[in-house]
């Protein structure tokens, strides 16, 4: 009997439907030859540090650093039940193999591998490793299984990472949380992310304007801008009104028309992050919304591949299935017969800058699947909808060919004033065509106008008007998604080439599967906010960037350890020497933090219960917990994502024994996970304690009870 194990329960649906397996039980699904059963997300999690010496629930400066000699893993609370269903299963004698199908991808081997180390289990393991939910491609990976031994470096990476996180994080936050008395979150990716902002929000308010000017000749079918060898602004208004009296009314020489055919080339497929920029650009969508929506085409609805990839190319092998892939957008996408048809007839583009095996890593770039036949029969959110077009765009452009253009240059004297100006001309349309046609034409931002007058060296003109243009210099543009995306994926380094963008994807913050949670985390602690389409830090941000040492808000630092965790899957590093590194930088951290002077800066609570008390620290987001007439809440219930935790001081339960809750007992809770309430009455008048033991499922939040002294009897709701 084989085992099957995926990340999340509709996966196994998916798999059992495939494989035609219909016992379904609690927790698993069963079969003649299989067992499919699932993770839920994190089944387990690195242990927190009071679980290697109780001394450590109290956050103590003098404990730091905290460096675990091994670590430790804990069964996630909310998810115990599961993980107890899934070890049973993986245990059990009549299993003889395990297949590991969670997310073909780095932290869906640290989820499998987790489990598998901590459950005690040795069986031999396969791996399902596919790019796309199709029938055909999950049947197909089944009937090409990898040994899980090939991925062993991927889980060392994703351990190490895990494990790199825990170390900063962990000291870090208690670090500066008990030096300023405040609950400061830093984290290895999240702190350099915010020092980005910060630092782009102190460029934009340290910006002065400054007014500058330029001279315009208006020769009537084009406008033609005075320069010379420094440029073609003037600091003050005289010296450009001295040139524009020069040249009023005054008759001047063509001396120079070039003409070149010039190109722009297609662009290379879709990644998670170009499609995440590309969703807030087009449609104005947060990273997260996009990845959500991408997430949803690729597992629910099975029209585009595996969404959490870095690459933007495709293999050798898959050069044979674009043309049934286009026609099959062709039947499926309305509005694209065109497009699909142009590209095929004037043969299919797929060059280096499709095809490209050195340049996919674990998945390839994101595609349509041959389902997208019937996606007129689908009824798709908008959001997925229009996730899908971007792809569906994309995909046929990167085939086609580049677009063509004459450009002309336009050199004009007057008065031995020198003016120039530039027209462009579209030739052939190429790839561009077809993003007009798929996506709706956006207003290009360039003042390249064609020009159709008929001029050539030496004609004589006598511009119509000579004026003077009043700019001003303008600041830096705060982040949006889009540019903190480009920015997290080049460490900040502000590249505007594509090929060295491609180049730095190494070495960028993050992972193109975490940056969309990295920024909701900084929104959800009160870091950032977003002002309409801006990401901008908010004073809390701005004063924890002040005070934090200048290694933890440094993207390069961070950027290269990203680098390190590529090179430990490749397995060109060793993961052992990289935890060695990070421990040196963490101590050094620590070191600095603890002699260095307390800076003057106040952090001010960001919501409205800034004077009230705080309970404790949510167990779903890490929020702040306060309290109110009926009950202890988390105070993130209004952000995005909303989290919904809370402890009612009068539970249905707690009412039928008498209990109402008070404020220590959730602080127990909270913090221990149980509390004692002593001195109740039983129905006959008898005095017991009741022990309250905290079990939050994700959704609820359940208590288990155990009734001490006459009654002594244990009960779970």
């Amino acid at each position: 009997m084989k085992l099957i194990i995926t990340e999340k329960p509709s996966v196994a649906k998916d798999i059992a439907r495939v494989l035609k397996v219909k016992g379904s039980r609690d927790g698993y699904i069963e079969g003649k030859e299989c067992i499919i059963t699932w993770c839920v997300g994190h089944l387990i999690q690195l242990s927190y540090p009071e679980e290697y010496n109780i001394k450590y629930k109290t956050w103590n400066m003098n404990d730091l650093p905290i460096f675990p000699r091994k670590f430790k893993y804990t069964v996630n609370p909310s998810t115990t039940k599961q993980y107890e269903i899934v070890k049973r299963l993986m245990l059990d004698e009549n299993i003889s193999e395990i297949i590991c199908a969670t997310d073909a991808g780095r932290e869906g081997q640290l989820i499998f591998g987790y489990v598998y180390v901590t459950s005690g289990c040795d069986k031999p393991v396969k791996r399902l490793w596919i790019s796309s939910m199709t029938d055909e491609a999950i049947l197909e990976g089944f009937n090409n299984l990898k040994d899980n031994k090939e991925f062993f470096s991927l889980f060392q990476s994703a351990k190490a990472r895990s494990e790199a996180d825990w170390l900063v994080g962990i000291n870090a936050t208690r670090l500066f949380t008990v030096k300023y008395n405040q609950m400061l979150t830093i984290g290895r990716v999240q702190t350099p992310t915010l020092s980005l902002i910060v630092s782009r929000q102190k460029e934009i308010d340290n910006f002065v304007s400054e007014p500058f000017y330029e001279v315009e000749a208006d020769c009537d079918m084009f406008s033609a801008t005075w320069f010379n060898k420094d440029g073609t602004r003037f600091k003050n208004i005289e010296d450009a009104e001295k040139i524009k009296e020069k040249c009023e009314n005054k008759e001047g020489l063509i001396t120079k028309i070039k003409t070149k055919r010039a190109t722009v080339e297609r662009p290379l497929l879709y990644d998670l992050t170009e499609l995440q920029r590309d969703g807030n650009k087009r449609y104005g969508y947060t990273a997260e919304q996009t990845l959500e929506a991408a997430q949803n085409l690729y597992e629910k609805y099975k029209l585009t591949t595996y969404p959490r990839t870095d690459s933007r190319y495709l293999t050798k092998d898959m050069k044979i299935k674009l043309s049934d892939l286009l026609l099959n957008i062709k039947h499926g996408w309305e509005g694209s017969a065109y497009c699909v048809d142009k590209v095929i007839s004037q043969k299919i583009n797929a060059d280096k800058r499709v095809i490209d095996d050195k340049k996919v890593t674990d998945h390839h770039a994101i595609i349509v699947t041959p389902n997208i036949r019937n996606v007129s029969n689908i009824k798709l959110p908008e959001r997925e909808k229009n996730i899908l077009r971007l792809v569906v765009a994309r995909f046929i452009s990167t085939l086609d060919r580049k677009q063509e253009y004459d450009q002309t240059d336009i050199e004009l004297k007057v008065e031995n004033e020198k003016f120039k100006a530039r027209g462009k001309k579209i030739v052939i349309p190429g790839w561009k065509e077809v993003e007009d046609i798929i996506l709706g034409k956006v207003k290009e931002d360039t003042d390249d106008k064609e020009i159709t007058i008929n001029i050539k060296v030496n004609d004589k003109i006598t511009p119509k008007e000579i004026k003077i243009l009043t700019k001003k210099t303008s600041p830096p543009k705060s982040y949006n998604e889009a540019t903190l995306l480009t920015a997290m994926e080049t460490a900040g380094k502000q590249i505007e080439d594509e090929k060295l963008k491609e180049e730095m994807k190494s070495i960028g913050l993050g992972t193109p599967a975490t940056r969309a949670g990295i920024i909701e985390k900084l929104i959800s602690v009160g870091y950032i906010k977003r002002n309409k389409k801006n990401l901008v830090p908010t004073e809390n941000g701005i004063q924890l960037i002040e005070i934090v040492h200048d290694k933890l808000k440094k993207p390069d630092l961070t950027g290269e350890w990203e680098s390190q965790l590529s090179k430990i899957a490749n397995k060109e590093v060793s993961s052992r020497d990289f935890i060695y590194e990070i421990r040196k930088y963490v101590y050094e951290i620590v070191k600095e933090g603890k002699t260095s002077t307390l800076k003057n800066v106040s952090f001010m609570n960001t919501n409205k219960s800034r004077n009230k008390e705080v309970i404790g620290i949510c167990p779903r987001c890490g929020r702040e917990v306060y309290e109110n007439k009926k009950s202890f809440y988390c105070s993130g219930y209004k952000n995005y994502p909303a989290c919904k935790f809370s402890i009612w001081k009068e539970d249905r339960t707690f009412r039928e024994r008498g209990i109402v809750l008070k404020k220590q007992d959730a602080k127990n809770l909270l913090l221990e996970k149980h509390t004692c309430i002593k001195d109740l009455k039983d129905s006959e008048g008898k005095k017991y304690d009741l022990e309250l033991f905290l079990h939050d499922t994700g959704q609820y939040v359940n208590y288990r009870f155990k009734e001490i002294g006459n009654i002594n009897k244990t009960t779970s709701i």
